[in-house]
């Protein structure tokens, strides 16, 4: 008896571990195609149910996709609408799994744990991936028939089979018993809790059915517990998360939730002459001759699609609902870029990454435009903003803290070459971005100098500095929209204006030299006004760094 226990949790730890290689090593493979993926997210309900089924059937895990949807939201790339979409799309790829489970395919177990061990010794990482996903789902299978020859020599013991016999869930007196019921379903829900993973849980309820331990009554009754036990991942990653965030995962409990209720009304509602649940009717009719098996997979599949066709309609009422229990209050919304469930995908984690520094360069350059502005321009509004040039110094000091923090956890991770490149590139825009920040104090500093002198600058030098203006409000438009993957109409302008702005504070510098030796101006604010055009100069480079760099990094990000 207690060696017959070892071995099955033996068999479920290789399954669980099967499992997650498998679901890593798709993950890997398909990481570069999220962001492909995404964009389709945002069209219609229908086709976000549909990214949502494809990316989970792909990566093997509802959990995975769940949180994945959880830190997009976070991040502000998709909506509650459309999340909910993809949610209701993931719990259909995640049958995919027991289908695969309930499969008679016990030939392939050793050919794939053979091919996959002998891959990953291979040294290119695509290739390591594809061998972790072939060894994974070999050690499934593998588990899994370890799981199911142990528990079918479990089921001719009396004592298991009275533990089991709890919760019951065959009709008696043609009504399935309330209590084994909600029993069984408080059971699958605990254990998906703990375990973080419903296709883990569903695995063992196929086990379980293989050997003989429980009915389809009982095991239809564990995977709807195991639905809405697997929305926990969904809440646990939400926690830390935006009020949309949290509406989201709120909506797939919900939907779960509902799902389930109205598939266990349908416990009590017999078809035809028969006592049989229609429910289980429809499952023995797509099932045909399938084994247990087939049937609980079967089950899962359909209770899902039914709950998804039923509830369609109903996404904008539900996305209501969740918008009334979780009220977003606009002034305290904040989309996180840096979101740390998209670490999971380096090429997301780049884009958000790529979003936060075009944010960054904004920030900043509000803070130059106000310092330049202070002199000619200084109206009611500007000298506010002037006010909060420290405050916002300090935020560009945190935002490079956090970007640098966030690019250090990504370089923990598995990258691709080209993506192991665009993190020092990134590392260094943000150093750049942060000094801009330094200038705008210094500039402000030297027109206040300029200014406490009681001598104003000449009417040229004031033109000169109107113009050097201009230009850097080009030049940084140039910066953002190559941040923003638009290359090829502003890069050959970024470089002209690079010079141009080079040039001309040399030009400028000489002029005004000139004129002080002319006796135009007076030497007193002389030296300030050199020092302008220099940290203009200077504010112009780090700019031009930026716009260099980012066209790096565009091919990744």
């Amino acid at each position: 008896m207690l060696m017959s226990m070892f071995t099955v949790f033996g068999g479920l730890a290789l399954f669980i571990y099967g499992m997650k290689l498998m679901s890593d090593g798709l993950h890997k493979a398909a990481g570069e195609r999220m962001r492909e993926i995404l964009r389709f997210f945002s069209s219609n309900r229908f086709i976000a149910i549909l990214a949502g089924t494809l990316v989970t059937a792909v990566i093997q895990s509802s959990s995975a996709t769940t949180v994945m949807v959880i830190g997009f939201v976070n991040a502000g790339l998709l909506s509650l609408l459309n999340s909910i979409g993809i949610l209701f799309g993931a719990n259909i790829g995640t049958t995919i799994t027991a289908q695969l489970v309930a499969f008679d395919i016990e030939w392939v177990i050793m050919p794939c744990i053979i091919i996959g061990v002998i891959l990953t010794f291979v040294t290119r990482p695509s290739w390591r991936g594809r061998g972790d996903t072939i060894l994974g789902f070999g050690l499934l299978f593998f588990g899994m028939y370890m799981m199911s020859d142990e528990l079918k020599l479990l089921a001719d013991n009396q004592a298991v089979l009275s533990l089991f016999s709890y919760f019951d869930c065959a009709p008696r007196n043609g009504w399935m018993p309330v209590g084994a019921v909600f029993g069984a379903i408080g059971i699958g829900m605990g254990v998906t809790m703990i375990m973080q993973s419903s296709s883990a849980c569903t695995g063992i309820i196929i086990a379980l059915g293989a050997g003989g331990l429980i009915n389809l009554y009982t095991a239809v009754a564990l995977v709807l517990g195991s639905n809405i036990g697997t929305t926990i991942t969904a809440q646990i990653a939400a926690i830390p998360a935006n009020r949309i965030a949290k509406q989201t995962a709120l909506a797939h409990t919900l939907f779960n939730i509902i799902g389930v209720i109205l598939v266990v009304l349908t416990f009590w509602l017999p078809f035809g002459d028969t006592s049989e649940p229609i429910f289980f009717r429809i499952v023995n009719a797509l099932s045909g001759s399938g084994e247990l098996p087939r049937r609980i997979a079967n089950a899962h599949t359909l209770f899902n699609v039914f709950t998804t066709l039923i509830l369609i309609p109903f996404i904008p009422l539900l996305a209501r609902v969740c918008e009334a229990i979780i009220p977003v209050h606009e002034p305290e919304l904040k989309f996180q870029y840096l979101e740390n469930h998209l670490l999971k995908s380096p090429p997301l984690a780049l884009v958000q990454t790529v979003s936060a520094l075009r944010k960054m360069l904004h920030d900043a350059w509000v803070m130059i435009d106000c310092a330049l502005k202070t002199y000619a321009r200084n109206d009611a509004a500007n000298q506010a903003l002037a006010k909060e040039l420290p405050e916002r110094e300090e935020g560009i000091d945190a935002m490079q803290a956090q970007i640098t923090e966030y690019l250090s956890k990504l370089m923990l991770l598995k990258l691709t070459g080209t993506q192991a490149r665009a993190v020092p590139v990134l590392l260094h825009c943000t150093n750049d971005l942060e000094r801009i920040g330094d200038h705008a104090a210094i500039i402000l500093e030297q027109i206040d100098q300029i200014k406490a002198s009681g001598v104003g600058l000449s009417s040229l030098a004031l033109g000169e500095l109107e113009q050097l203006h201009a230009l850097l409000i080009e030049q940084v438009e140039c910066a953002s929209g190559v941040l923003n993957k638009q290359s090829a109409k502003y890069l050959a302008r970024a470089d002209e204006l690079k010079e141009h702005i080079r040039a001309l504070t040399e030009k400028f510098e000489d002029n005004h030299i000139q004129r002080l030796k002319d006796g135009s101006c007076l030497p007193v604010i002389g030296v300030y006004y050199i020092e302008l055009l220099a940290e203009i100069r200077k504010v112009s480079r780090h700019i031009a760094n930026v716009t260099d760099r980012a066209k790096i990094i565009e091919s990744v990000a």
